[in-house]
């Protein structure tokens, strides 16, 4: 098969019968002494057009020192809070001129080392991590070394970089205050310990509990590894136990999910004899049966503080103490899956 050679320049400026040096002129928009036409610059136009001509991204990358291409390292992608960020995180980066490619640790961390690397020795601009991944720290030991700008999202606090996540405290207080506003007393506690976030999320519930006296006994706090066999068997001692939980506060919208599915299996009417609550507002939460009453992380306005602040990073920036970590607001989005408690 015959490859047909790229266009060059050379090819444009024969074909608008004009010089090189205008065609470049042209097609890098930029201005000099003498200016050019509107009738010349079409007339280039329509001849790179006509020839098929593409540009060349490592020569741009090469004047400018930028690709306009970002990458993103997602822990998860079967995590449906994850994939939903990076999607947003996505059209976020459209709108502000860049391309994003996305990596998927799928929790491994030399997957995860291997991604990073490729994207570092292929000159992307700007890196995301999106959930804590297996070994943030060799991780983010390469980016620094590189220099690349690097912001965490969704990521916890702990990671020593710019970072974009929610009120991890107020989300949780939203949660348990609403449960006690509807009467419950009775309150129980489920979270995959591995996941960025949950650990703010279980101190503040141990201190609500401590606060309000709340009804306690040890079976209530389900602190779950991330694997299905798991949760299920822990789920299943909970709701059996002689004096179970009036509600349950699950720190992900998938736990309150399978929650719900595993409390129908052990005959609990929901709301009635079971309130339960998740954590994200994740699209399928609206659609479960009954509808899932959730906090709401802002998923779009994460998404644009984050690629607002990666650029910030990449057009070189300096950040104060205080500007370099956006928390943002969650909110309480109430359906139909809690209930008053029963006297």
């Amino acid at each position: 098969m015959n490859l047909r050679p790229p266009v060059t320049l050379a090819d444009i400026a024969r074909e608008a019968q004009v010089s090189i040096g205008t065609v470049s002129r042209v097609l890098n928009g930029r201005e000099g002494t003498i200016k050019i036409s509107q009738a010349t610059a079409s007339r280039v136009l329509d001849a790179a057009q006509r020839l098929g001509y593409q540009p060349n991204p490592f020569a741009a990358a090469l004047r400018t020192q930028r690709t306009g291409v970002l990458g993103a390292i997602l822990r998860d992608m079967g995590d449906p809070f994850l994939s939903e960020l990076a999607r947003a995180l996505q059209r976020a980066a459209h709108k502000q001129g860049f391309e994003l490619l996305i990596g998927h640790a799928d929790y491994d961390q030399e997957t995860a080392q291997r991604q990073v690397a490729f994207m570092l020795n292929h000159w992307f601009d700007g890196l995301f991590l999106l959930g804590n991944i297996p070994g943030d720290a060799a991780l983010l030991a390469m980016v620094q070394q590189s220099r690349t700008p690097c912001v965490a999202v969704a990521s916890g606090m702990q990671l020593p970089v710019p970072l974009v996540t929610v009120d991890e405290v107020q989300g949780t207080l939203l949660s348990l205050e609403y449960l006690f506003h509807l009467g419950h007393r009775h309150i129980a506690f489920v979270g995959y310990m591995e996941h960025a976030g949950v650990s703010e999320r279980l101190a503040t519930f141990r201190q609500f509990v401590q606060d309000r006296g709340l009804v306690w006994h040890d079976e209530y706090e389900l602190r779950c590894g991330c694997t299905s066999g798991d949760v299920s068997s822990r789920l299943h001692q909970l709701l059996s136990l002689s004096s179970p939980p009036t509600a349950i506060f699950c720190a992900s919208d998938v736990l309150a999910l399978r929650t719900m599915s595993i409390a129908w299996q052990h005959g609990f009417h929901l709301p009635d004899q079971l309130s339960i609550i998740g954590f994200d507002d994740i699209e399928s939460a609206a659609e479960s049966a009954p509808a899932l009453t959730t906090i709401c992380q802002p998923i779009p306005l994460m998404a644009h503080e984050a690629v607002s602040m990666l650029r910030t990073l990449i057009d070189g920036l300096l950040y104060d103490v205080d500007q370099d970590r956006r928390i943002v607001q969650p909110e309480l989005i109430v359906r139909a899956s809690c209930s008053s408690a029963r006297p």
